[in-house]
């Protein structure tokens, strides 16, 4: 299931380059994320976060852009050098199609935001060194995106973005004292993402 998503996205993606009014961006970008709800904490586990953006204006100063992104999320156990104690570092990448509202009318800066829909294809948790799949994780995640460029150049430009999940990733109950969305429970992925993009165009 997840090979003919992924097939079938970058089939998509791949028409969709080769259109006229189009524009591309490359994305080189890293991750540094926490899971509210694990009861960890910190922006501490690093990953990468790499794609392409296709973008089109559709009103003066307005772009809409698509992205195709493989994130690599999840959370980290911080150590205290003096008084060790069991590790635990949580792995979940993730392939995900944003869907962004730009406005260009800013001479240097272009903010945006959007949502997005992921589909999760690594699923581990490293607890101490006994490595496995973290129980009942969700196969999709459904996110929100805001974020703004700074240009650089004219192809090169400073991205900075935070995500955080719309719904609870894991499908069973969390604890109790974890953070409450609308009065529920969860694990949902929060995130900063720092990075590049090159335009293809320009």
């Amino acid at each position: 299931m997840k090979n003919i998503i992924l097939l079938s996205v970058i089939l998509f993606y791949s028409q969709v380059l080769f259109a006229q009014d189009f524009g591309a961006e490359l994305l080189v970008s890293a991750n540094f994320s926490q899971v509210d709800g694990d009861q960890l904490g910190g922006y501490t586990k690093l990953g990468a976060n790499i794609g392409i953006q296709i973008n089109r204006e559709v009103k003066e100063d307005w772009d809409l852009a698509f992205e195709l992104r493989y994130s690599m999320k999840g959370a980290k156990k911080v150590q205290d050098p003096e008084n060790p104690s069991p590790t635990l570092k949580l792995s979940y990448d993730y392939l995900e199609l944003p869907l962004l509202i730009k406005y260009q009318g800013f001479d240097k800066i272009t903010p945006y935001s959007g949502l997005s829909v992921g589909v999760n294809v690594i699923n581990e948790r490293d607890d101490n060194g006994f490595v496995g799949e973290e129980t009942n994780l969700g196969f999709m995640e459904y996110g929100f995106h805001l974020g703004g460029t700074y240009h650089l150049t004219e192809k090169l430009g400073l991205d900075l973005r935070h995500t955080y999940s719309l719904l609870s990733i894991r499908n069973s109950p969390s604890l109790t004292n974890g953070p409450q969305l609308f009065g529920r429970n969860g694990w949902y992925n929060r995130l900063f993402t720092v990075g590049l993009t090159y335009d293809l165009d320009r």
